[in-house]
């Protein structure tokens, strides 16, 4: 029985020591924390000592370490290994790491007695609890070389020696901006940080934020600049091939450049000059001055200058100048200047004159948009729409719209001209097909003339302009066969004489159908003037003289009844080319009107 107690007993036991074992490996080696009492120890004996507690081995030429015999006495509490040996050789001694070995070389200064670099390192930690902070930015704000703390705070930065001291800016965005001044003589530094509580709240109101962290996890040093780094750093001119890689390096991010040159693509803070891009330019702020790229040019905010790309312009605040793009200019903001773009010009608000092959959307306002299919401006139009296909302004439109197909606005000062122009109120014209203003001009006419005693028509428009949509028939046809019935349509024009009159002057063609069938051309041109009297409320009588231009073809069957109730004075009548018959009479109209 006690023997199988033992037994469990020791199987625990080294159950509990190889997980134990299996947790230290999985910290990496020059961080491991040992402690260690070192009495007038040789170094030889110090290094087999601490590669014992840390569980390592050391691997290095006696020659590197100078005198092994030499004494050491220290004492180690809690020290990480990579503390412990720039305790014992400071900068003199460069170590690596190889799997579970701890290479000791001669350090590159020494080595090959370069002045030109420093390799500055060390550990940032939480100035209240000590705690080691990972995800910090260290930076040199001269030479733009920067770097991220590990998992364990500790960072290492080589750069181009200085003069005199080296000055690093130590950045989080949960903790106070922090400067360190290095001495030219290097070591390992600590590096206290102190919490700041007024960025600590932001962080916590800051729903984006949250959302970022939980969905990126670990982060990439660029990301973890933009997050930690508030300062804004100027250069005259950068070159890059791809972004971070180039002469900003990872800190291009924060850097305002008054030239800046990308052999492929380029990320900045800013541009106040000049940028040029192989493929592309992405800037998180303010473009001022000329930008041109093969593909597309991506800016956070305001662009004040000229924009050409081979494919797309997409910028995130007001622009002002002139922006070309071989497909699209795409602004969530307002627009002041010239937009051109093979496909289409889309802005989120007020919006320049716009030029483009297919489409200009417009969030708020306009001035002059020329689309090839559409123009669409949600606020005020300020200029005119000129489209292939469709014009849309949601409110007032100062100008004129022309459109191939329709033309839609609120409040239009000026005019309308396309197949169709639907409306809100007009102070000025619709010109076209069919147009339909709420407040314009809408009749309802029934009428008879000379020839047809029943007729009916849609007058719609506005009274500097409308459309005459119509059709009649002659009563005494009814109970033949084939019925002589007519359709047409007409413009026209109604100046008013007073509050209860207004002139009509109309132009219209019908043609008279025989039965069902059009077998032939068969025309009746007229040119009506009249006058409209308003006897009450939607009710008029209108009245008028009409100059009748009669045509035919000779050889077609036409109707031998068509004057069989009234035969006007035929005053002129001729034949046109070889086949048109021509007959001009003057008759009248008289009708009643609704609305």
């Amino acid at each position: 029985m006690s023997t199988m107690k033992n037994t469990k007993l020791l199987i625990l036991l080294v159950t509990l020591s190889s997980f134990l074992v299996s947790g230290w490996a999985q910290v990496p080696v020059l961080e491991r924390k040992i402690t260690l009492m070192l009495e007038d120890e040789t170094l030889e004996v110090a290094l087999k000592r601490i590669s014992d507690a840390g569980r390592f081995t050391f691997s290095y030429s006696p020659s590197v370490l100078g005198d092994t015999r030499r004494k050491v006495n220290h004492r180690f509490v809690d020290r990480t290994v990579r503390e412990v040996l720039d305790i014992l050789f400071g900068a003199s001694i460069q170590y690596k790491v190889r799997g579970n070995y701890v290479i000791l070389t001669q350090s590159l200064e020494h080595a090959s007695r370069r002045k030109d670099e420093v390799l500055v390192a060390g550990y940032v930690v939480d100035e209240s609890t000590g705690q080691r902070l990972r995800d910090v930015s260290v930076y040199d704000p001269i030479t733009l070389a920067s770097t991220i703390t590990d998992d364990f705070g500790y960072f290492e930065i080589k750069l181009d020696r200085p003069p005199g001291d080296v000055i690093l800016s130590v950045n989080h965005q949960r903790y106070a901006d922090t400067v360190v001044t290095v001495a030219s003589r290097g070591g390992l530094l600590n590096v206290p940080l102190r919490l700041n509580r007024e960025k600590v709240e932001a962080i916590a109101d800051s729903v984006s934020l949250k959302l970022k962290r939980l969905w990126s996890g670990k982060r990439s040093p660029s990301q973890l600049h933009r997050l930690n780094v508030r300062d804004t750093l100027y250069r005259t001119a950068q070159v890059s091939f791809v972004p971070y890689i180039g002469t900003n390096h990872k800190m291009s991010g924060h850097v305002i450049n008054d030239y800046s040159f990308n052999i492929i693509g380029g990320y900045s803070l800013g541009v106040r000059l000049l940028e040029v891009g192989g493929v592309f330019n992405i800037v998180r702020g303010d473009v001022s001055g000329a930008q041109f790229a093969g593909v597309f040019n991506a800016v956070g905010g305001e662009v004040d200058g000229v924009q050409f790309a081979g494919v797309f312009n997409a910028n995130g605040k007001d622009t002002r100048g002139a922006h070309f793009a071989g497909v699209l200019n795409l602004h969530r903001r307002e627009a002041r200047g010239t937009l051109v773009a093979g496909v289409g010009n889309i802005t989120g608000g007020d919006q320049g004159p716009a030029v483009a092959g297919v489409m200009n959307v417009a969030g708020r306002g306009a001035r002059v948009q020329v689309g090839g299919v559409m123009n669409v401006a949600v606020d005020t139009v300020k200029g005119s729409q000129i489209a292939g296909v469709l014009n849309v302004g949601a409110r007032e439109v100062r100008g004129s719209q022309i459109a191939g197909v329709l033309n839609v606005a609120r409040t239009v000062r000026g005019a309308q001209v396309g197949f169709l122009n639907v409306a809100d109120s007009v102070a000025g014209v619709s010109v076209g097909f069919l147009s339909f203003v709420r407040t314009g001009y809408h009749k309802i006419e029934i009428s008879a003339d000379e020839i047809f005693y029943n007729n009916l028509a849609l007058r719609t428009g506005t009274h500097g302009f409308y459309n005459i949509l119509f059709a009649g028939a002659m009563p005494s046809t009814y109970g033949d066969d084939q019925t002589l019935w007519t359709f047409g349509y007409g413009v026209g024009t109604a100046p008013r004489l007073g509050r209860k009159f207004q002139l009509n002057f109309d132009l219209t063609s019908q043609q008279i159908v025989n039965g069902n069938r059009i077998d032939a051309l068969d025309l009746i041109n007229k040119a009506y003037v009249g006058v409209d009297w308003q006897l009450m409320r939607k009710f008029s009588i209108a009245v008028g003289a009409t100059l009748n231009a009669h045509l035919t073809e000779r050889d077609a069957e036409t109707s031998p009844e068509l004057f069989r109730d009234f035969v006007p004075d035929i005053f002129h009548e001729r034949d046109i080319g070889r086949n048109h018959h021509l007959k001009m009479w003057v008759g009248g109209k008289v009708g009643i009107r609704f609305l």
